[in-house]
């Protein structure tokens, strides 16, 4: 699974200087990075920009992977091994227990926005705090409201944890910005990837933030970087620190009430993060770091606007194994994942065979994300992000279309999803990129324009 980091994309369709993407590919085997231009980039436009070596290039950083696999359903509850013993760091987070409406679904066809998802995000109160160690069984979707109000759950304050309100936010990575036209808005949000000794602030972050949009960004160490015990031990806390407090004082100066990090995403993908440690080692890193930005006050219910996110691959929340990585719900506001369909180019990759188009059946947005539902839902009444979703196109055009329809029918079943995030991007032969295709751009317009997807950071 190609893994890492690479400098890309700079500011665009009224984000910065007139620039188009650039898609670049860094191999754990090689030491040099491979670029490949965006097929939707006119080489006339296209700005490659140099590979952190170059300090003086304002470059945002983005990682180039693919997640795919197939889905079985097989779910576990509990504590990860690693805390069952650990002494508990509990918080006071500020809520108000919302009404809960019931909904009369219309024959319009037309996205409603649902209560949970207009939860005030500027009452108090408190919250039932979960353990992370909370049972209850998968059950259905429709299950899941009964399962969110439980005593013991944080549901009622999903929306301050989420730190959205009217709605679910729609965002996307950095190329997607650049079809803000096409699809008729900004976006909610971005995703934003640096490495562990990289500075938040760029330009390209500021546009962003200075346009009302959100930031959704991991900071990673790497394969042949610091690894997880050293985090633990303290040994980066100046550059952790700096990090974090730049991107809370980013938020308050661009006067951005939410802001959103993860540590080591996709942490549980072993080839993107070799030599770094074991699970329960990154969970005591991530412990470190939660407790950083406590000591700090830079937490949302601390007077900052810092929301931690634990952002793992679809599979692991369907097949039982992210409690593994489960740093506790006492220490992540929002459970999020990755995941796409990929219609068999994982398969073909790994043959050296040909790949242009899916060659096998879609599979559903309930069949990749319903598992990090279901684990929110049992681990302290967490929201869900959808931090990077997307497919690759068939020759059936409809298709895709079709799909990325079903991705806000999924968001509109349920009320846990605060933010979903289309990656635009491609790690070939998996390419997930829709401004290249007029009628999957429209879908996926018609998603960020539905009523329900005009969430904002609150």
């Amino acid at each position: 699974m190609p893994a890492w980091l690479v400098g890309g994309a700079a500011a665009r369709a009224g984000i910065g200087d007139a620039c188009r993407t650039v898609t670049h590919r860094l191999s754990l085997a090689d030491s040099g990075p491979f670029p490949r231009q965006n097929p939707a980039s006119g080489s006339a436009e296209a700005l490659l920009l140099a590979i952190m070596k170059y300090p003086g290039l304002d470059v945002l950083k983005y990682v180039i992977h693919a997640k795919e696999y197939h889905v079985h359903e097989e779910r576990r509850d509990g504590a990860s091994p690693a805390r069952r013993t650990r002494e508990r760091r509990w918080r006071t987070c500020s809520a108000a227990v919302a009404g809960m409406v019931v909904l009369a679904a219309g024959s319009s066809g037309c996205a409603t926005v649902l209560a949970q998802h207009k939860i005030a995000t500027t009452t108090h109160g408190s919250i039932l705090q979960g353990s992370g160690t909370s049972e209850g069984g998968t059950g259905s979707l429709g299950k899941l409201s009964s399962a969110l109000n439980g005593k013991g759950s944080k549901a009622n304050a999903a929306g301050t944890l989420a730190g959205v309100g009217n709605g679910v936010m729609f965002g996307g990575d950095v190329p997607l910005a650049a079809e803000q036209g096409a699809l008729g808005r900004k976006l909610a949000v971005v995703r934003v990837y640096d490495r562990l000794g990289q500075s938040f602030q760029s330009r390209l972050v500021d546009n962003f933030m200075a346009q009302g949009t959100t930031i959704l960004m991991s900071l990673d160490t790497f394969p042949g970087g610091t690894p997880y015990s050293a985090i633990a031990a303290g040994q980066q806390d100046a550059t952790i620190t700096a990090f974090l407090e730049s991107m809370n004082s980013s938020a308050i100066r661009y006067r951005l009430p939410a802001i959103y990090f993860t540590f080591e995403h996709e942490a549980n993908v072993a080839a993107n993060h070799a030599g770094l440690g074991t699970s329960a080692q990154f969970i005591a890193a991530w412990d470190h770091i939660h407790q950083i930005a406590v000591s700090h006050h830079l937490l949302w219910n601390q007077g900052g606007r810092i929301h931690f996110a634990l952002i793992l691959t679809h599979f692991f929340y369907n097949n039982g194994q992210a409690i593994n990585w489960w740093p506790g719900a006492n220490e992540v506001d929002i459970v999020a994942a990755d995941g796409y369909n990929t219609g068999g180019c994982r398969t073909a990759r790994k043959n050296h065979s040909g790949f242009s188009n899916g060659v096998t059946p879609p599979e559903s947005p309930t069949s990749l994300f319903t598992g990090v539902v279901h684990f929110a839902a049992t681990h302290g009444g967490l929201p869900v992000f959808i931090a990077e979703w997307g497919s690759v196109a068939y020759s059936n055009p409809s298709v895709r279309v079709t799909w990325i329809q079903q991705m806000l029918s999924f968001i509109q079943a349920n009320p846990s999803v605060h933010a979903a995030l289309y990656w635009d991007s491609e790690v070939p032969p998996c390419n997930y990129i829709v401004n290249n295709s007029p009628s999957s751009l429209s879908a996926l317009a018609g998603v960020a324009q539905a009523p329900l997807m005009q969430g904002r950071p609150a």
